[in-house]
């Protein structure tokens, strides 16, 4: 028994709605369902124009083909985002996302999204063409149809895609980009030693802090002040355990990465304590095999929780806690940058010369946005 025709509406179209697309049987598609909403709705208010009730229903489709095909453009465009040139990234979020997806991964997903879109300008021309020899109302609302069918299996296909697309912009969104004026300073070592407590301590960087290893799985940065106007980021990394980099865990991998591709100074974290689980004898391991792997890379050595454990090395102590030792810390930082000339750079100018313009230069922005442009 044939399935049931969608009624037709006062146009004498027919009804569609998502499910009556042609969508093969299978799990839901909620991404691409919701992208099809959206197109579908806005191209259901179309209305057509004309001399006669003939020239107005075919008006009326040729837009809702129109309307409906810019607007999952539009949403396909919007999905590339950033990615869509990826030699404009850092060196850091290239090496992120390889690692996360593998080798050509998001290249092969904006690859099939593009193809997407070619699919879709294709198929509203070949519609559009349709429209402009069809002579009976029931060819208008067949082009319709047969549009939003042929729509809605492309976006079956990339949803995948674009659900991977919108998860790697997130991705990006939450990490420093580790590229800028400055080189960034990163912070490593063992879990639980402190890192995140210290960044937060000489930065303004909210960072999530507990009394437990782990707790931070991803790279953030704050900002560290080497004079008026002008900050480094510093950059709190995940927890490393060893330093070959062939951990299965994407935290590690990831701190591997943010020193690999940050500046050519790192501090190391220690804590003689043992509260954070490792002796000082893997700690020590650890930073050797960072120096063997990472040659190039000047490593300050800094013991933390001094407040429980001073220990006869001529490393400098601090302690998160109590705070003592962290203003020693941050000019021996800021030294280090001088040496390096890193601080040269002019400072930001002051935030009044950006406030003083001109009388009514806000009025003509809004009455003429082109004005002031480019």
């Amino acid at each position: 028994m044939p399935a049931p025709r969608p009624p037709r509406t006062r146009s004498g179209t027919r009804k569609v709605t998502v499910p009556a697309t042609g969508r093969p049987a299978g799990p839901a598609h909620p991404l691409a369902d919701a992208l099809l909403e959206i197109a579908f709705h806005r191209a259901s208010k179309a209305a057509g124009s004309g001399d006669s009730s003939l020239n107005r229903r075919r008006s009326q489709a040729h837009r809702k083909v129109a309307r409906s095909a810019a607007v999952l453009l539009r949403q396909l465009r919007q999905a590339e985002g950033p990615l869509h040139r990826l030699e404009d990234l850092t060196a850091f979020s290239r090496a992120l996302l390889e690692d996360r997806y593998g080798p050509g991964g998001i290249e092969r997903s904006l690859l099939r999204v593009h193809r997407a879109q070619e699919r879709l300008l294709g198929f509203r021309t070949e519609e559009e063409k349709r429209l402009a020899r069809a002579d009976a109302p029931y060819a208008f609302g067949g082009s319709v149809r047969r549009f939003y069918g042929r729509a809605a299996s492309v976006l079956f296909e990339v949803e995948r895609d674009l659900a991977r697309l919108k998860e790697a912009q997130e991705l990006l969104s939450d990490r420093p980009g580790l590229s800028g004026a400055l080189p960034a300073l990163p912070v490593v070592g063992f879990p639980n030693v402190g890192k995140s407590s210290l960044v937060a301590r000489l930065t303004r960087a909210r960072l999530r802090v507990a009394p437990y290893p782990f707790t931070t799985l991803s790279t953030a940065a704050g900002h560290l002040a080497l004079r008026p106007g002008v900050q480094t980021p510093l950059v709190d990394t995940p927890g490393l355990r060893e330093a070959e980099g062939r951990s299965s865990h994407a935290a590690e991998r990831e701190a591997l990465l943010a020193l690999e591709h940050a500046g050519p100074v790192a501090l190391f974290l220690f804590d003689p304590s043992g509260r954070c689980g490792w002796p000082m004898e893997e700690q020590e391991t650890l930073l050797n095999r960072l120096k063997e792997r990472f040659p190039a890379r000047r490593f300050v050595e800094v013991e933390n929780k001094a407040d429980l454990l001073r220990t006869p090395t001529g490393r400098r102590k601090i302690s998160c806690e109590t705070g003592d030792g962290l203003p020693e810390l941050v000019e021996e930082l800021r030294s280090i940058f001088r040496e390096m000339g890193a601080d040269r750079l002019p400072p930001l100018p002051p935030l009044r010369e950006t406030l003083d313009e001109p009388p009514g230069q806000d009025r003509d922005l809004a009455t003429n946005p082109r004005h002031g442009s480019g």
